[in-house]
């Protein structure tokens, strides 16, 4: 049995999105040693998931970025972080060609079978001084396909998609846990380690430059990897974040990070020990399953 099947009919959610645009002709060189993804590879249009890292390796910010022009890229976060990245990445300029602005932005998401024929469209348009006026990007879910559009939040509501069902905030952010991403101040936090967040192999090049906090990447991934995983789960009785799960044994395997209820359960994810198996026990012996991100 696996934590979702697949997402069969077409849902759609507006929530807010804090957004970094950085411009200037050293912007692709300046990002690509400062961030963990290969920016310099990235066609105009593409996407790809990320991390900034403090200099000893540690999570400062895991974000989208959208490369939108030659020399724009978008980069998008959960509210409350924008600050914090834009700065660090400001920090490390010096005399580099590349400008940073931060905006409060809507992201209209799209998710289900309608999704699919845009989840790759990847383009933006501009407007008159040539940053851009709205993104279009895939979604990042590996379990759902969609696309993301994110506009200005003074901007007039746009439509979604034809026949989409509308979901609150808290509809949509079950159906993340099921079928999307762990999510910065929800199930990542600043000074996590990158190896233990299930996102690495997605979120960090192996094959580019250095960048700022490769070092303890590769130290982890070179011995196999973090000692614990965040993972989804699935149980058949109510959880709350800090609840501990358990082996056979007694022993605490997994920690409860975030949960919702979806259709009588309880979906969320978890950090584990990485030899945790696909199922453990409640503190009552209740089996809850377990299963990786991706």
């Amino acid at each position: 049995m696996t934590i979702a099947s697949a997402l069969d009919r077409s849902v759609a959610a507006t929530v807010p999105r804090e957004v970094l645009v950085v411009t200037g002709p050293e912007a692709a060189v300046y990002l690509h040693g400062q961030i963990s993804a290969e920016v310099e590879a990235m066609e105009v249009g593409q996407s790809a998931l990320s991390f900034l890292l403090e200099p000893r390796g540690r999570i400062e910010a895991l974000f989208a970025i959208s490369r939108t022009g030659p020399e724009t890229y978008v980069a998008d976060i959960e509210p409350g972080f924008g600050e914090a990245m834009s700065a660090s990445l400001e920090r490390f300029k010096l005399r580099t060609r590349a400008d940073f602005s931060l905006h409060e932005w809507q992201m209209h998401a799209v998710r289900g079978p309608r999704a699919e024929g845009e989840s790759a469209v990847g383009v933006s348009s501009t407007g008159p001084s040539g940053a851009p006026e709205h993104v279009v990007r895939p979604a990042h879910w590996p379990l759902a396909s969609g696309h993301d559009l994110l506009v200005d939040s003074g901007s007039e509501a746009v439509a979604l998609a034809d026949g989409a069902e509308q979901l609150s905030a808290d509809e949509f952010e079950a159906l993340r846990m099921v079928y999307g991403l762990p999510a910065m101040g929800t199930e990542i936090q600043p000074g996590d380690i990158p190896n233990e967040t299930g996102l690495v192999e997605r979120a960090a090049s192996f094959t580019k430059g250095c960048y700022r906090g490769q070092e303890l990447v590769e130290r982890i991934d070179s011995r196999t990897g973090g000692r614990r995983t965040v993972c989804r789960l699935r149980s058949p009785v109510p959880l709350s974040a800090g609840d501990e799960l358990r082996d056979g044994g007694g022993a605490t395997v997994a920690t409860v990070l975030s949960t919702a209820t979806l259709n009588d359960l309880t979906v969320g994810f978890a950090r584990s020990r990485s030899d945790a198996g696909d199922a453990a026990l409640t503190a009552s012996g209740d089996q809850v399953e377990l299963a990786g991100v991706f």
